[in-house]
């Protein structure tokens, strides 16, 4: 008797534990949004909420809305599950039209204070990608600070992207046309109008009173097949990255960097993958120079660029890219010559459909068999193309690409080069950022001599019809000296001017050469440079 008691009393707390928890892990309901701009939604309340946990805010990145917290992603569901109550918000972007930082933070500006009422309470922010960019321009311009208490932000550009300085290159033009992705919003994230975006943001004191924590990835090159992976190819000329933002330029001054990680920047914005790691941080009330555990790499960002320093005037490090681009009848070919001693040669070929066939041709002119991996980009050249073939140990002279395409399109072409040729050749700029000169190691060049030429184009600042970035071409391709500094601005009208070099000449053992640098300059309305 005693022990069928027992057994009772034991089924029956086993029931009462099991009604208590399961409605915590339970599958909870998705908030009520159609992405309609401006519009929010508080997430469900979960049964083991904790009054004392502040709400979370989630805001999303570029071109994405807020499903991207609770579509495919278990943050919303892993939140719920450790009772934080949480909230939604559609921005600009969400309409289908990606917006600035400035129109994007203004509405979100106007939101916070609304959601901050409605729970009475302060906000935490998580945000994933521009989402932090947005953020920061709400608290800090749209004076959005005191509803907030910390931010998350989760691999945002915090110092652009240098793939949206590719988007606006002299030979992306086509392309853009064709797919449409020069907006306000990736013309923004250029890194010259971003660095023109951190000389109003860290000085300004709204930027003391929100304490930012930040994440990044480095794992862009962990699938293959992932739509991060052209990507994170063209960004590791310029250091470890997730695919669309470096590891450099996710760090925030007057942050704290929390951990680099093994993520894409997908993987990143998981539950699963980072809500324990800043979890600790959602109540931290320590300032905002709190020094974390920070990977090795980053403690070298963050000693050699202070908060308060300019970004590198030296064009990444090395020069191992070829750009190319344009418009096509159906065929589009491009050739392009691979010096000595390359170790590996990495093609990107984006265009605005996918390719019925492409063949890669050797110097010998023989048809090379290569695997291409194909798929559709999701973020800076949304709904372009990528075709990426890799060739190790390419044969020295002149390549031929061709793509075999069902109608007239556009395309731009990538070729990375794993060269010891490629910390020879560099671009320089004055501290006023007003000209640049070509740098290179003569020692390695056979004569110690460059062919240069460049061009410059030009996208104001300013709306356009249907949301669309005008850009013009303001100077055509001219041969320059090689020691000859060329003026990148000659003109004062706000905007972006790219330019773009390209340099040939020959190895030490007289092989040819040639490659592209890349620099964008903006413009402000004083017609100081950044």
């Amino acid at each position: 008797m005693m022990k069928k008691f027992a057994a009772s009393v034991f089924l029956a707390f086993m029931l009462v534990v099991s009604f208590v928890i399961a409605p915590a892990t339970a599958a909870v309901s998705n908030p009520n949004l159609n992405r309609v701009p401006g519009t929010w939604s508080p997430g469900a309340t979960p049964p083991n909420l904790d009054s004392k946990l502040p709400v979370i805010l989630f805001v999303q990145g570029l071109g994405s809305n807020a499903g991207s917290w609770y579509d495919t992603n278990d943050m919303y569901q892993t939140a719920y599950n450790n009772g934080y109550q949480t909230a939604f918000i559609e921005l600009n972007d969400s309409g289908g039209t990606p917006k600035n930082m400035w129109d994007n933070g203004q509405l979100l500006a106007q939101k916070i204070a609304v959601i901050s009422q409605y729970f009475n309470k302060k906000l935490m922010i998580v945000a994933h990608s521009k989402g932090g960019v947005d953020t920061q321009a709400a608290l800090v311009h749209y004076k959005a600070y005191p509803y907030v208490t910390n931010v998350i932000t989760l691999s945002s550009p915090h110092r652009g992207s240098e793939l949206a300085d590719l988007a606006y290159s002299s030979w992306a033009g086509w392309l853009a046309d064709l797919i449409g992705y020069k907006n306000d919003a990736t013309y923004s994230m250029q890194t010259s109008y971003m660095s023109y975006f951190r000389s109003i943001t860290d000085s300004n004191a709204n930027s003391s009173y929100n304490k930012f924590y930040t994440f990044a990835g480095k794992g862009w090159a962990a699938s293959p097949s992932s739509s991060y992976f052209a990507g994170g190819l063209y960004l590791s000329l310029f250091g470890n990255n997730d695919g669309v933002v470096t590891v450099n330029s996710s760090y925030v001054p007057k942050g704290t960097m929390i951990k680099v990680g093994e993520w894409d920047h997908n993987t990143i914005r998981k539950g699963s993958t980072t809500f324990s790691l800043f979890k600790p941080y959602l109540t931290a009330t320590g300032t905002a120079s709190t020094k974390a555990d920070v990977q090795s790499e980053l403690v070298t960002i963050a000693s050699s660029k202070p908060s308060d320093a300019p970004q590198d005037i030296t064009v990444g490090t090395a020069s191992n890219l070829l750009v190319r681009g344009g418009a096509h009848n159906g065929t589009a070919s491009e050739s392009f010559l691979v010096e000595n001693d390359v170790r590996s040669l990495t093609i990107d070929w984006i265009s605005d459909q996918k390719a019925d066939q492409v063949e890669l041709i050797s110097p010998t002119g023989k048809q090379t068999s290569i695997q291409v991996t194909s798929y559709q980009d999701e973020q800076v050249f949304k709904n372009a193309w990528h075709h990426i073939a890799v060739v190790n140990n390419p044969d020295q002279g002149a390549w031929t690409f061709q793509a075999q395409n069902a109608k007239p399109g556009g395309y731009l072409m990538a070729v990375h080069y794993d060269s010891d040729l490629d910390k020879s050749i560099r671009l320089k700029l004055n501290n006023e950022k007003t000209k640049a000169q070509i740098g290179w190691d003569k020692a390695s060049l056979k004569g110690g001599k460059l062919n240069v030429q460049y061009q410059v184009d030009f996208t104001p600042e300013g709306n356009h019809a249907g949301g669309k970035k005008q850009t013009t071409k303001i100077k055509g391709l001219e041969s320059i000296d090689e020691n000859s500094e060329v003026n990148l601005t000659d003109e004062n009208s706000p905007g972006v001017y790219q330019a773009s070099f390209i340099v040939k000449g020959q190895t030490e053992k007289g092989i040819p050469f040639e490659r592209t640098l890349i620099r964008s300059i903006y413009v402000d309305e004083k017609g100081e440079r950044h």
